[in-house]
Formats: C-alpha cells, sequence, structure tokens
C-alpha cells in the first residue's frame, strides 16, 4: 500500500516560525482517517534555498520508487522557496504518479483546479528561466562591445586582471610573449617548420605550456597559434575575418590600437548522453576589439591561419585513417570516448589502439595495448556478413511478392477489358457492371501503390544485381560506407570483445 508523505522545515535561523510538530498536526487535519492511516513524516530543521535537505532527499527517493501516493506540507515554501527546484520535484511527482497538497496555498493536484494553478506556476517559471539566460547573454555581450576580456582563461605570456575595475589582460611574463611572437614568424615565414619542431623549441628552452603537465605538443602550439588575442586589430584583420562570415562588432574600433578575440566558437552539445563541446560555425561567431594590445602584426597572423587551414585541408585529404573502415564507429565500453589510433607499427602498418577517456582526459583505466586490430575488424566483418544475408532475403522475398503482384495486376487489366467488351445496354445492369469496374480498378491502384512502396524497387533491383553479398569481397572505402550506414558505434572492452550497436 502507498504512503501519503508529510514534509515538515523549519530553519534553524528563525526559531519564531511554525514548529515542525505544528506544521505535521495542520497537515494531518486536512487528511481522510484511511490517509492518515498511512501517513509517513519527513523532517528539515535547514534552510530551503536548495534541495539538498536529507528529509527532502529520502522522500523524493521514496517518491522515485513508487512507494508515496500523495504529499502534503503546510506551505509551498517549507518544501522549496525555489521556484524552478519546485518545478523539478513536481515533474518527478507527476512521472510517479504523486499527487501534491498544500495546506495554506489550496494546491491540490488531485482536482483540476489545483493542477491548473501549479501548471501555471511552472509556465512563469519557464519563462523566468529564459528571462535569466536572456540576461546572462545581453550581461556578457555589454562586457565584449566595451572591449572587456569575457572569456575565461588568459591566453599564454598574459594574465586576468582589473585596471580602473574594469576586465581585461596584462602581460604575465615578457620572456613568454617574445616566444609566442617568434612562434609565429617562424610558422609564417618558414614553410619547413612544423608544429611539432616549434613544441620541442618551446620545451628545450624551457617555457612550460598552459597545460596540466606544462608539456609543450603540436596540439597545444597549434591552438596558441589559433588564438586572436595575441593580433593587432586593424583593418586588415577585420576584414579577414569577414571573409570567414564571423560577426564583427565596433567596426569603428578597429584601428590598430588594440587585440581582439573570438567567442562562440564552441558550445554545449550532448552526445551518447554526455556534455560535450562542439565546434560552431564561423557565421554563429563574433569577433570584437579587446581593451589590451596586440603583439602580432595582422599580417602575421592571417598568414599563420591560412597555413594553418591549408595543413588541416592536406591532412584531411591525404591521410587515410588507419582503423580503416571501422574510424570513427569504436567506442570505449567502459567510458564510452573514441578509441584512436595512437600510432601504426613501422613493420606491418598495424595501428596501436588507445581509449581518449584514458589517454588525454585521464578519466578511464582501459588498457587496449593486447588487443589486435584486425580481430576486431573481422569480428565486426562476420557481424556485418550476418546483416548481409538478411537483407538478400528480404529482397528475395520482395522480387517473388513484386512478381506475384504483377500477375495479379495482370489478372485484374484482363478482367477491366473483358467487362468492358461486354457493357451491356440496359442502365441497371451497366450500373453493376461499372460498379465492378470500379471495384477491380481499387485493386489495381492498390497494387501498383504497394509496388511502388515496396522498400524502394529500383534499390532492390541494384542489389539483387551484385548477390550474393559478400562483405569481405568489397573494397575498404565501400566497406566504410556500409559501416558508417549500418552501424551506430562499436562498444570495444578490454579483452577485445564487441557490441555493435546498429542503425534504427
Amino acid at each position: 500500500m502507498k504512503k501519503v508523505a508529510i514534509y515538515c522545515r523549519q530553519s534553524l535561523k528563525k526559531e519564531d516560525s511554525l514548529s515542525i510538530p505544528k506544521q505535521e498536526e495542520d497537515c494531518r487535519s486536512k487528511l481522510t482517517q484511511e490517509e492518515k492511516d498511512l501517513v509517513v513524516v519527513y523532517t528539515d530543521q535547514k534552510s530551503g534555498k536548495n534541495t539538498d535537505r536529507k528529509g527532502f532527499i529520502d522522500m523524493m527517493n521514496e517518491v522515485k520508487a513508487g512507494n508515496i501516493s500523495k504529499v502534503v506540507v503546510w506551505k509551498l515554501d517549507r518544501i522549496s522557496r525555489n521556484l524552478a527546484d519546485f518545478c523539478e520535484m513536481y515533474a518527478t511527482f507527476e512521472e510517479y504518479g504523486t499527487s501534491f497538497f498544500s495546506v495554506n496555498d489550496y494546491f491540490d493536484t488531485s482536482n483540476p483546479i489545483g493542477e491548473l494553478m501549479l501548471k501555471l506556476l511552472i509556465m512563469f517559471a519557464e519563462m523566468e528561466r529564459k528571462n535569466t539566460q536572456m540576461r546572462v547573454k545581453n550581461n556578457f555581450y555589454g562586457r565584449i562591445r566595451d572591449g572587456r576580456w569575457a572569456c575565461g582563461s588568459a591566453p599564454y605570456g598574459f594574465k586576468n586582471a582589473k585596471v580602473n575595475r574594469i576586465s581585461t589582460l596584462v602581460p604575465e611574463d615578457n620572456d613568454k610573449l617574445e616566444a609566442v611572437k617568434a612562434c609565429f614568424v617562424k610558422y609564417a615565414h618558414s614553410p619547413n617548420t612544423s608544429l611539432g619542431q616549434l613544441a620541442r623549441w618551446l620545451a628545450e628552452n624551457g617555457y612550460e605550456s598552459l597545460r596540466d603537465n606544462g608539456g609543450w605538443d603540436s596540439t597545444t602550439v597549434m591552438r596558441m597559434l589559433k588564438t586572436p588575442s595575441y593580433a593587432v586589430a586593424d583593418e586588415r584583420l577585420k576584414k579577414y575575418f569577414v571573409t570567414k562570415g564571423i560577426t564583427i562588432l565596433n567596426e569603428d574600433d578597429w584601428t590598430g590600437e588594440t587585440s581582439c578575440q573570438l567567442v562562440g566558437r564552441t558550445q554545449t552539445i550532448i552526445k551518447d548522453g554526455k556534455e560535450q563541446r562542439g565546434k560552431v560555425d564561423s557565421d554563429k561567431q563574433t569577433v570584437y576589439p579587446t581593451n589590451f594590445k596586440g603583439i602580432v602584426d595582422s599580417k602575421t597572423f592571417i598568414m599563420v591561419q591560412e597555413r594553418l587551414e591549408q595543413n588541416q585541408q592536406f591532412k584531411r585529404a591525404n591521410a587515410p585513417s588507419a582503423l580503416q573502415e571501422l574510424a570513427g564507429l569504436l567506442k570505449c565500453a567502459d567510458c564510452g570516448y573514441a578509441i584512436k589510433a595512437n600510432s601504426v607499427s613501422p613493420k606491418n602498418g598495424r595501428p596501436y589502439l588507445v581509449c581518449h577517456g584514458r589517454s588525454v582526459l585521464k578519466i578511464c583505466k582501459n588498457s587496449y595495448a593486447g588487443v589486435r586490430f584486425e580481430d576486431i575488424q573481422k569480428k565486426v566483418g562476420n557481424e556485418i556478413q550476418k546483416k548481409l544475408d538478411e537483407i538478400a532475403l528480404e529482397v528475395l522475398d520482395g522480387e517473388k511478392s513484386n512478381l506475384e503482384r504483377k500477375k495479379r495486376i495482370a489478372e485484374c487489366e484482363k478482367r477491366l477489358d473483358s467487362l468492358l467488351m461486354m457493357m451491356p445496354d440496359n442502365k441497371k445492369a451497366a450500373e453493376r457492371v461499372s460498379k465492378k469496374m470500379d471495384e477491380i480498378q481499387s485493386e489495381i491502384d492498390k497494387l501498383t501503390l504497394d509496388e511502388f512502396m515496396d522498400t524502394r524497387t529500383t534499390e532492390r533491383l541494384r542489389i539483387r544485381n551484385h548477390l550474393p553479398l559478400k562483405y569481405e569481397r568489397f573494397a575498404t572505402e565501400e566497406k566504410k560506407s556500409m559501416c558508417q550506414q549500418l552501424i551506430e558505434k562499436i562498444l570495444l572492452s578490454h579483452n577485445g570483445d564487441i557490441e555493435i550497436i546498429w542503425k534504427e
């Protein structure tokens, strides 16, 4: 039998507020005798500013377990003083079929009026949430419009500061900034200088990066070279950003007196149930002049950006993935992050697999050192072959059904011709024949539509010409296309076992 929960709260800072026993007494007085026999009381002596209260948490756990039919409070602010928290709580009540009753606010969701009042309350809470988001956004853009630094951590060589109570960046170490300038110049004007060489040069000269381990690699150098906060914000740089489709703020302030900064380059997205940072298209980004000086001239900065972009395009076009047809599909079964090729064997080109969650994020313990990539390919190939066999059967069954439909359509058309030839002169008889002809035509129309809709006849014929389908006979690019069409992801365990999540 489900229980009726009475929730009572009294703040220790307000000793003159209604006591917990009195709250419980008033709540009980509004219950039927049957409900009183089912009462369980939850109490807290703590502020209601949030839901971090033991009694409240225990009660909500029972609600989620399906053990509470009704929650009763003396007053709404006893259970929550935060509208957003209350709305979240009430959504849980609705999900688990728990009604809510407030003695002094006349909220009783067991009747339509009380439920309407609460839904109005939730509507206002949603409106307030959106208004809050808008205020935060407006405040952020208000800060960057006047050039203040509003982008979090300072780039390498700078530090966050306030000058005359205004947020800005100031040089942290002039030697570091000179090293940054040297990297820009080397990469812009020395075609043979690579990101890896710059990383080694920085490390050998004792410069520590912003990474936790203080080390440099190609990625950290590339991020530094992509940072517009180092560049002089003049007319040339403004025109460069315009060609990229980026929104320009304060167009009259691009005088070369300051640097600039991009905002909106990434956003939080939900992928596989997890929050991740994803890239944003350039036409949704904004660039603004800051309130501190740039250290790299705009021409050099633009040359660096163009070379980085060319290198990325060349890399994408000419570097085949070591993971071949399984590229982008392999995920760690424990942490869910991507499994990539850390390197390949110089002898046989075999990729060495690593989990991104382990190698970069340091949140996973899975090692794939003993897992052979060709074994994974073989397992995946066997599973795809089973799918192809199923598809082949469906195609053949479809062809059989299609032939039967064609045969039936031909029979119906023959009957139509016969009825048309023997159409009587008698009006009533003619009406009966005409009605029969309409029935036959309707059947023909339905069969023709079924033929058109039946799993794309053209595609069936195309596939049929390749039967039997043998996965191992396909080229790598064809296998890759097939894997991308059929597979959502492949979960790989540390022992080499796989679980394929198929696309619906």
